[in-house]
């Protein structure tokens, strides 16, 4: 498989992404503004006060299939708990304290920060067309390690580690689709 069509609609994903972020705008909160005390053991305060959270009744993912991206339906049509796009991610309502899914969500973040939009939606692409279902994407994977690790009680600083994933798995991952 290539990622060419993905590769050709990628600004009509990109625009999709801003203009939902422009809708929400006035909703989103810092994450540091949120009453969750084990998240700055984690992360960065820059990282914290940068990310923006909107709550949500339904978790908004892109129109795939509408866009000419139908191998990507089942992405599109999953009931997420929670969604990043850039520094800002999306949770349902239901889970809006769920200090978990936050810590899930920030991983996300990071990868976006560290790949930029177009690396981080290529990789993401390439991890569901390579990847076992959606929780084995290799950013998945290790947003839920991570996460797990938390819920467990494990103290680590995050962003190192997830720097470390995207340069070892991201090249390769991406490598196999040129």
């Amino acid at each position: 498989m290539t990622l060419a069509p993905l590769l050709e609609k990628l600004p009509a994903v990109e625009i999709w992404i801003d203009s939902l972020l422009a809708s929400h705008a006035a909703e989103a909160k810092s994450v540091a503004s949120l009453p969750f005390a084990r998240l700055a053991n984690y992360y960065d305060a820059a990282t914290l006060a940068a990310a923006r959270v909107i709550v949500v009744d339904a978790v908004p993912t892109p129109p795939l299939t509408a866009m000419g991206l139908p191998q990507f339906a089942a992405f599109e049509h999953m009931d997420a708990n929670g969604i990043t796009y850039r520094d800002t991610f999306f949770v349902d309502r239901k889970l809006a304290d769920d200090e978990s899914l936050h810590f899930h969500e920030l991983v996300h973040v990071v990868q976006w920060r560290e790949l930029g939009p177009r690396s981080f939606l290529m990789a993401y692409a390439a991890g569901l067309a390579t990847a076992a279902g959606y929780a084995s994407n290799p950013l998945e994977h290790i947003a839920y390690g991570l996460q797990e690790q938390f819920e467990l009680g494990a103290v680590f600083r995050a962003e190192p580690l997830i720097r470390k994933h995207l340069q070892t798995e991201v090249p390769a991952l991406l490598a196999a689709f040129q």
